[in-house]
């Protein structure tokens, strides 16, 4: 799926991918706010039923960065004229833009990722961590303080990571908010309006200084 900015040129374009695979209301959201801010948004539907970290399987995860990269591929040739292109992933589609880092995007944003695979091969689907230290683009990593899904000790590790890497990395830790803290569903008792805000604010600027 792709969508373009509703007024204005478009500045590069963006692959978001959906934080359990599939593509629903809040991943439609926040593609048109992307959007709006002046990039072309491809959205893959990465799987037929929602998936978590809990019972995702090793094909799923290769399928997932294959599809990520070919949606890359797909909208640098749909862009044309050498526009750069990024890629926004939260919770499993976070950690699907990481194991995508070394390849096809020019700046990678991931919010909550999963750092750790419970599944995982070296030959087939390596850790996070061990894709993040040989990243071709900079990486903005976000996490909350209080997320029990993604222990504090993951998020050091791969703050040490990204301080080690050649790129021009960031991350970020919002204080006192938890896994859920930027996603408006309904009854999600995580979310944090302030919070998002400032994520979404800190996104533009972290894409304006790494995307022109």
């Amino acid at each position: 799926m792709l969508v373009n900015p509703r007024t204005g040129p478009i500045k590069g374009g963006v692959v978001l991918l959906p934080k359990r695979f599939v593509i629903d209301k809040p991943v439609l959201h926040a593609a048109q706010g992307i959007a709006n801010t002046g990039f072309a948004v491809s959205v893959p539907d990465l799987s037929k039923h929602p998936v978590d970290i809990d019972n995702v399987t090793v094909d799923e995860l290769v399928n997932a960065v294959y599809a990520a990269k070919e949606a890359a591929r797909d909208l640098r040739k749909t862009l044309g004229g050498g526009k750069k292109v990024g890629v926004v992933g939260a919770w499993l589609g976070g950690t699907v833009a990481l194991l995508a880092s070394d390849d096809e995007f020019d700046a990678s944003v991931v919010v909550c990722p999963f750092v750790r695979l419970p599944v995982a091969d070296d030959v087939i689907v390596r850790q996070p961590l061990d894709v993040v230290r040989k990243a071709r683009a900079p990486i903005l990593a976000v996490f909350g303080e209080l997320d029990s899904d993604v222990p504090i000790e993951d998020v050091r590790e791969l703050e040490r990571a990204l301080s080690a890497s050649p790129s021009d990395d960031e991350s970020y830790t919002y204080p006192g908010v938890a896994h859920a803290f930027f996603d408006n569903e309904e009854g999600n008792a995580e979310y944090r309006e302030a919070a998002e805000r400032d994520l979404w604010m800190r996104i533009d600027r972290f894409f304006a200084q790494r995307m022109f």
